[in-house]
């Protein structure tokens, strides 16, 4: 088998509108109501072949033939969507803090994955093996439809609800934002490895999902600002609620219903936290000195559909020391000062005839230092 060569254009056309008001209901309760309309022209352009020399021996004559796939069409889809939003806003003081409630629509167009060609073309070329004599394997517009409909994924739309607090406090001294959220999701879009002959990534629909959560976060300063800290925490459980799916089991493919299996690539858990302690310093040429340390990490992560491997939770640490003298600033910095071996992606293929896991490793212990200059 040859190589798959293609010729791939994919035009974008984007368009969209928006209004916002708002109106003051009462002293410290205002409402804004904004509507926006999304619409796309998603097409995709392609030319691309497959080819295949079978070379053999018939009563000890050479019988070469070859088997070929080209495929040249074009295609495109336009997608329109109408996307309210509502929320309610209540200011506690004069500090801008505020309760606020959202109720909106969330929207993402559909497209075409062109990773699904290789899939596609050497399929057509495996089940034609049996031609006698050179053979092009023939399209229509009917064959050209079905192609359509392989590599086309449609439109990921969501209803987002949620209710949350921005407080400002001490003065400014503290800030302190909390949030708590509900999504449905409809046609979730999903980034799997392509079919059986394929290395790339491609977009599938995955019916219907719920998720949920809190999150929190804080930022602030102590000690006339000489402290700097942040923090933020965040928790989501994210389920599929309609998910099926054929997956090939030996030589046969088995529906598999992947309802109330996480949602893949969302962590449960996901952390972070801050601290910089300034020294000023009443020297000619250096300023301050700055030294900080910093954390950062999650929970468990499932890498597919039916939840059979994940990233287990972890923390990775850093630190930095920062000199400003004068106009320049050196700050010297660490990450994954423990070393913390986890992954940062992973995903399954089959491209090979077994199914295989791949796995991107994450950025060891490093060190180094930036050097800045003010004009």
């Amino acid at each position: 088998m040859h190589t798959v060569p293609g010729l791939f254009h994919t035009p974008t056309l984007n368009l969209g509108f928006y209004h916002e008001s708002s109106v003051q209901l009462a002293n410290r309760l205002a409402a804004t109501l904004g509507v926006r309309y999304d619409w796309s022209r998603v097409g995709v352009d392609y030319d691309t072949q497959a080819i295949m020399d079978c070379n053999v021996s018939v009563m000890g004559r050479p019988a070469n033939t070859r088997i070929s796939s080209t495929l040249r069409h074009k295609e495109h889809n336009n997608y329109g969507q109408l996307l309210p939003k509502v929320s309610l806003v209540y200011s506690l003081d004069d500090s801008n803090s505020n309760l606020y409630a959202t109720i909106s629509k969330g929207y993402r167009a559909g497209g075409f994955n062109i990773q699904m060609f290789s899939d596609i073309l050497q399929t057509e070329i495996s089940n034609s093996s049996s031609q006698r004599g050179d053979y092009d394997v023939p399209h229509d517009e009917a064959s050209y439809d079905n192609i359509r409909k392989s590599i086309e994924y449609k439109p990921e739309t969501s209803w987002n609800y949620e209710v949350g607090s921005h407080l400002n406090l001490f003065n400014g001294a503290l800030h302190l934002d909390a949030a708590v959220f509900f999504m449905q999701v409809k046609n979730q879009q999903l980034s799997v490895m392509a079919g059986t002959y394929g290395f790339g990534r491609m977009m599938v629909n995955a019916g219907r999902s719920n998720s949920c959560g809190v999150e929190l976060s804080l930022r602030g300063s102590a000690f006339d600002n000489h402290l700097s800290y942040t923090a933020s925490y965040g928790f989501t459980h994210a389920t599929f609620r309609e998910y099926t799916d054929s997956v090939k089991q030996g030589s046969e493919l088995v529906a598999v219903d992947y309802k109330g299996k996480s949602v893949p690539f969302v962590p449960n858990h996901t952390f972070a936290a801050s601290a910089d302690w300034r020294f000023d310093i009443a020297h000619r040429w250096l300023n301050s000195i700055t030294i900080g340390a910093n954390i950062a990490g999650q929970g468990r992560n499932y890498w597919d559909e039916a939840n059979t491997r994940s990233q287990k939770a972890y923390a990775v640490l850093g630190a930095h020391v920062d000199f400003k003298i004068r106009r320049f600033d050196f700050n010297f910095w660490a990450t994954n000062i423990t070393n913390t071996h986890y992954n940062t992606f992973a995903i399954s293929s089959q491209a090979t005839g077994t199914n295989h896991w791949f796995a991107q490793r994450a950025t060891p212990f490093r060190f180094g230092v930036d050097w800045k200059t003010s004009f």
